[in-house]
């Protein structure tokens, strides 16, 4: 196997177990024994991030990584930009899943490059380019034809479709939000390692940041201390999952990256929808019976790699 070669499988993988978070999130949410009291979004969001934080963190001490030129400036844009992702963002995105299910709610977080795209511009000095304009347009049309086929109601034995026509305007906010704070701390993250290119303690810090933070939300709130509780195993055991497929994830794609270029990672590292889509289909012994979903989903996705390529 050549080098591209594994370049492209890693960049596959870390599409997939993309995936595989957010449907071992929804699992958890849909199949787990739940107090009325409780909050299992935000379970599924503590649990996740201390799976990633323990991943990253043994796997900077068994490579042996120095952190002798780290100071707190330079890690500074890294910590900020954990408290988005994947703290706010994890946790809304999970809200997402467990409302409007892990299909939909992938396919609007995955247009968050052009969010980046756009913030970029005035803040890091980039400009858009064609590509990046027709990715943005392709984006948007995506985006407007999953709207119509929500909006019509119209093919209801389709799983996708089901779940799109019982949507209201109100059911975006958490994944919009949530492609909002992913794009924002890209832009943090690309701004941070201009000083400190070391992506992996980049990481390890973000995560340990969000993990810092919900500590210190549970300090200072006992609600939110009891809200986090949990008893159920399959529940615990599907979000413990969900952290590790989030892991595999970062480490498949960073060292694709490493192999590969972005032309041939970035492609390939942004089919988790469509892989979500094409599981979701599998485990419910189905086909696809709207053409426009799977076109819908397929231009944001197009659009999303467009924008990260050009």
């Amino acid at each position: 196997m050549s080098i591209i070669e594994l370049s492209a499988g890693l960049a596959l993988l870390a599409s997939i177990c993309s995936g595989l978070q957010a449907l071992a999130v929804e699992y958890g949410l849909s199949n787990g024994e739940f107090d009325e009291d409780r909050s299992p979004a935000l379970t599924a969001a503590v649990v996740s991030v201390a799976v990633g934080v323990t991943v990253f963190w043994a796997l900077l001490f068994f490579r042996d990584v120095s952190l002798r030129d780290a100071t707190v400036v330079k890690l500074l844009p890294f910590a900020l930009a954990g408290l988005a992702n994947p703290a706010a963002f994890r946790l809304l995105y999970f809200q997402s899943i467990d409302r409007i299910g892990a299909r939909i709610s992938a396919a609007v977080v995955s247009a968050n490059p052009a969010v980046a795209a756009l913030l970029a511009v005035p803040v890091l000095g980039e400009s858009l380019t064609l590509g990046s304009g027709i990715g943005l347009l392709c984006i948007v049309g995506g985006g407007g034809l999953l709207h119509v086929t929500g909006a019509t109601g119209a093919e209801t034995t389709d799983i996708i479709a089901d779940e799109l026509s019982a949507l209201n305007g109100r059911d975006l906010l958490a994944p919009l939000a949530a492609m909002g704070l992913l794009a924002g701390s890209f832009v943090l993250v690309k701004t941070g390692l201009e000083n400190y290119s070391k992506p992996l303690v980049a990481t390890a810090v973000g995560q340990t940041a969000a993990l810092v933070a919900f500590g210190m939300l549970f300090v200072a709130s006992g609600t939110s201390r009891h809200r986090v509780r949990i008893r159920d195993s399959t529940a615990l055991l599907a979000f413990t999952l969900a952290g590790a497929f989030v892991a595999a994830n970062w480490l498949a794609w960073f060292t694709a990256l490493q192999l590969g270029s972005v032309v041939t990672v970035a492609p390939l590292s942004n089919l988790y929808p469509l892989v979500v889509v094409i599981l979701s289909y599998a485990i419910a012994r189905q086909l696809p019976r709207s053409p426009r979903v799977i076109v819908a989903i397929g231009s944001i996705v197009a659009g999303a790699t467009l924008m990260q390529v050009t």
